[in-house]
């Protein structure tokens, strides 16, 4: 399947790591990945790519996202153990 995506968006968000725009195909994504491991912005990536042709969460786009990045539970646990903003860090 090919996704084309038209725009990203950096912002900083306080509650999500990402978002998607499937009308407009664009992605929004939380400035915090910045300083994130890479792994976890590709999961988030693909992720939100993957809700551009169905902006659910079904069985179809947990289908894509084993295909495109096999192991995407593992990426997507690790990023849900951290908080969202820096500020919430236990340093």
């Amino acid at each position: 399947m090919l996704v084309a995506v038209e725009g990203f968006y950096i912002q900083q968000m306080k509650t999500k790591w990402g978002s998607c725009n499937a009308r407009a195909c664009t992605l929004r994504l939380n400035t915090e990945l910045a300083i994130m491991p890479k792994g976890c912005l590709e999961y988030i990536l693909v992720h939100q790519m993957a809700h551009l042709p169905k902006p659910t969460h079904n069985a179809r786009v947990i289908a894509l996202m084993g295909q495109f990045m096999p192991n995407w539970r593992l990426r997507r646990d690790k990023l849900n153990r951290l908080p969202v903003r820096h500020e919430e860090w236990a340093y």
